[in-house]
């Protein structure tokens, strides 16, 4: 990292800097290159989105949620702070923003698998077997669409338990 003050520094510069610390694991160099640079820019959205994923890798999620929730006031649209947030919100008990969350990523991207996989374990965590299966399919689809073996096979093998613990065919799922 250079030696030149941060002040002299503009917003996207602190955020490369930011960048460039954590691929070397550096997290409180990371850290404190997005917080500078959101200082100087709170509507930098890859600065404040990044910051949030930094603090949610050091499992500060009440700060990793405060920040993708202004990443989510930039840019409403975007899918994967959808599903960050909705990750956070369920770290941190917020069990209905993450359905909300989970829902709205999908209804924004309908092939986001691990957004399907995610609100399926949700739905799984409240009894709701119907949903649950439902967004099993969707993510087992997806991963197997993008040959994502693992995930597929792992949908599959809790899509037969959950068909089995919910007494439910995968027929009677695929709608809602």
């Amino acid at each position: 990292m250079s030696s030149e003050p941060a002040s002299t520094k503009s917003a996207e510069e602190l955020f490369q800097e930011g960048l460039a610390a954590g691929r070397l694991s550096d997290h409180a160099a990371a850290l404190e290159a997005y917080k500078q640079a959101v200082k100087i820019d709170p509507d930098h959205f890859m600065a404040q989105f990044n910051l949030g994923i930094r603090y949610g890798k050091l499992r500060m999620n009440l700060d990793a949620a405060k920040c993708f929730r202004e990443a989510l006031r930039l840019k409403p649209e975007s899918p994967m702070v959808h599903y960050s947030l909705a990750v956070v919100c369920n770290l941190i008990g917020e069990t209905e923003g993450a359905f909300d969350h989970y829902k709205e990523a999908i209804r924004i991207n309908p092939e986001f698998g691990k957004a399907h996989s995610n609100l399926a374990m949700l739905y799984y965590s409240v009894k709701r077997g119907k949903e649950t299966i439902h967004h099993l399919l969707a993510a087992r689809d997806m991963f197997q669409k993008t040959g994502d073996e693992f995930m597929a096979k792992n949908a599959i093998d809790l899509l037969q338990e959950c068909c089995r613990e919910f007494n439910l065919t995968e027929d009677e799922c695929r709608t809602l």
